[in-house]
């Protein structure tokens, strides 16, 4: 009878009091492994970015090669931790809409204008599909480009946003 495979058996979880995580030189994400080994340039990634966003991050080399995973965040040194923090800050920048201004549609691409907490935006839509509503009121949206947009909860906006969000949803 064969075993049941574990997930330690298919995932390196890093050990956060021996990895080391800075920037080198060119300003990129450096991390020294627990074996010694360093790496750079290294891109962390949010297995869980929506639920567990500090929680089980992968991090990759230069070709994309999984190196590890860090389980939490939290148990990293806290010099370690704020690098990693302001990395994953930058990877998952996804500023929050607060007012919507117009939406417009032609030629099946959907024009927005809209105010965000770091000022004015305008974006393209391909389709409602690149919009995703969620349990209280929050809203994800993905522009044409690939930028990310956050409504935390959309009945908390004007009643003007309201009802242009509610004709794409």
């Amino acid at each position: 009878m064969e075993q049941p495979i574990q997930i330690e058996d298919e995932v390196q979880f890093l050990d956060p009091q021996r990895l080391k995580i800075n920037r080198n030189q060119f300003a990129e994400l450096e991390a020294e492994l627990p074996d010694g080994s360093v790496h750079a340039p290294v891109e962390p990634i949010r297995a869980f970015p929506l639920t567990q966003p500090n929680q089980y991050i992968t991090l990759l080399d230069a070709q994309k090669n999984e190196l590890g995973v860090i389980e939490d965040i939290k148990l990293l040194k806290k010099a370690d931790r704020s690098i990693l923090a302001e990395e994953l800050k930058k990877c998952y920048f996804m500023p929050k809409i607060t007012k919507i201004h117009n939406v417009a549609g032609q030629f099946g691409v959907t024009e927005w204008e809209a105010e965000t907490e770091v000022g004015s935006v305008s974006f393209d839509l391909r389709s409602r599909n690149d919009i995703t509503a969620l349990d209280g009121g929050r809203v994800l949206i993905r522009d044409i480009d690939g930028n990310r947009y956050e409504i935390v909860n959309y009945h908390r906006l004007d009643p003007k946003s309201v009802a242009l969000l509610e004709t794409q949803i």
